[in-house]
């Protein structure tokens, strides 16, 4: 549907703000409430009307939703002083004041900024304990629903609509169709003797086939300790599990048919690989995503992604790589501020700038925005360990393989180096062995250094494998790239020497 007010247009299909036919650049969730807005004209909105809708029932604060009328207002041309369409009701609401026409957009051959991201609802999990533990119960479902609700590939739907499902049994269709959604997460609690039981399921709404299924077994040492954890593990889980399925789905589909979400979603490849192919491949997917949808963040710190690989690889370098990437990082945080992955790439950004107090702020910010992301979490650990936060980076990393067993090899980096710090070579190079990636030089940089400390006998063909990946290799200008220190740069260095290689 389209909504048109004086020189505005709210267009939900094309997830688009127009004035005077111009698309205005707003923030998803600012679009998300002048849509609100503009469905529910001349009528006051009370708070908990607009945090159900906008918001999707989670608990968020007077000061955030003045922000984001703030914003919205913004948008319009409004302001708190005019009111002209958003008027404050004082002690009741909002209500806004517009002559709305509405139609039905027209029909689109490609999904351009429309939101196809999966809609997921957790119905409150069952208390099977004897005791009166619904407190408990009802305690992991709200916290799973809101750890869920961070992950950017995810739409879910608040606890205000999903706990109408308490107590009740429940029919897939009508809990699908009155939701809207399309994946149902529910489970159980069993408490007895000092143990704890908690079993999760994923299941696809419109074929009831169950995706995904754990149990978790516990001792109730410290029962907000033991829920944090559960919560942490689950809401992971489900988000890197429904990733994966949406990804199967849109590699089915032929260029045609792929929209903006689809683009990203096969140019996450990628990042696993680390190959030149699947780069090219990427970056020809997500130059398409950001010409189809122009307020995505996800597609912009992505890109800023596959543009930075040109520097850090030199994978189908083009001119100014760090430059181009800086610009679709920066666009990403401007577009979303709370989205933890663009908040990511713009740290990795500044970290090859060598601005590491940046990279610091940015990758603090990164982590506190979703904490439960296995690939924010790696990433982030990736480049502690790269600038010598060894330690650091090993933990983050670590927390990174427990949310996500299934991780690909890459997350291995962070011990690899945490190992040759402390001179534990041969744990270096199973490492390596762990890391895979045969055709990526770093592997083999890593794995000949080791070698070479240990006058290993295969250390001078780990030498050789560099050069056979990467020729014209510079193993200081590499390292000083990476943003190695000193005292790290010289002792990889010294066994890349030992191993036999000549600067």
């Amino acid at each position: 549907m389209r909504y048109r007010f004086d020189q505005f247009e709210v267009d939900a299909d094309r997830y688009e703000l127009r004035r005077d036919g111009a698309a205005q650049a707003v923030e998803p969730l600012v679009f998300d409430l002048i849509l609100f807005f503009a469905r529910n004209p001349n009528r006051v909105l009370g708070r908990d009307e607009i945090v159900e809708a906008v918001w999707q029932g989670r608990a968020v604060s007077d000061a955030t939703i003045s922000s984001a009328v703030k914003s919205a207002r913004r948008a319009l041309g409004d302001s708190g002083d005019s009111q002209s369409y958003i008027r404050t009701i004082r002690g009741r609401g909002f209500e806004f004041r517009a002559e709305i026409g509405a139609d039905a957009a027209a029909p689109r051959t490609a999904a351009v900024g429309a939101d196809p991201k999966p809609v997921l609802v957790v119905v409150p999990f069952a208390n099977l304990s004897a005791e009166a533990d619904e407190y408990f119960a009802d305690g992991l479902t709200e916290d799973i629903i809101t750890n869920l609700a961070r992950f950017r590939d995810l739409r879910v739907i608040g606890g205000a609509s999903s706990f109408q499902f308490k107590g009740r049994a429940i029919d897939l269709r009508e809990l699908c169709d009155r939701t809207h959604a399309g994946y149902v997460v529910q489970g159980s609690v069993r408490r007895a003797a000092g143990h704890v039981r908690i079993s999760a399921q994923l299941i696809e709404g419109a074929s009831g086939v169950q995706l995904w299924g754990d149990r978790y077994d516990r001792e109730m040492v410290d029962i907000f300790a033991l829920q944090d954890e559960v919560t942490r593990t689950v809401a992971a889980t489900l988000g890197v599990k429904i990733q994966d399925v949406a990804l199967q789905r849109a590699l089915k589909k032929n260029a045609d048919e792929l929209g903006a979400y689809d683009c990203m979603l096969r140019a996450r490849r990628y990042t696993w690989m680390l190959s030149a192919e699947a780069h090219a491949e990427a970056r020809d997917l997500l130059e398409r995503a950001v010409e189809l949808d122009p307020l995505s963040a996800d597609a912009h710190a992505l890109l800023a992604n596959v543009y930075l690989g040109e520097h850090r690889f030199e994978m189908n370098p083009r001119p100014n790589p760090i430059g181009r990437a800086l610009v679709h990082a920066l666009a990403a945080t401007r577009l979303d501020p709370q989205n933890a992955y663009a908040r990511c790439w713009l740290a990795i950004v500044h970290f090859f700038r060598r601005e590491n107090e940046r990279f610091e702020a940015e990758a603090q910010l990164a982590l506190s925005l979703n904490p439960n992301d296995p690939e924010t979490l790696a990433d982030v650990g990736h480049y502690y360990a790269f600038m010598g936060q060894f330690e650091r980076g090993a933990e983050l990393s670590r927390r990174a393989q427990q949310l996500n067993p299934l991780h690909p090899g890459w997350y291995h980096f962070s011990f690899a180096r945490l190992h040759y710090d402390q001179k534990d070579y041969e744990e270096t190079i199973a490492d390596t062995e762990k890391i895979g990636l045969p055709h990526f030089y770093w592997t083999h940089l890593l794995a000949a250094a080791a070698k070479g400390q240990l006058c290993h006998p295969d250390a001078g063909a780990a030498v050789a494998r560099i050069f056979e990946v990467k020729p014209g290799f510079s193993a200081r200008a590499e390292l000083q790239k990476w943003n190695a220190a000193l005292a790290d740069l010289e002792h990889i260095l010294a066994g890349l020497r030992k191993a036999g290689l000549r600067e």
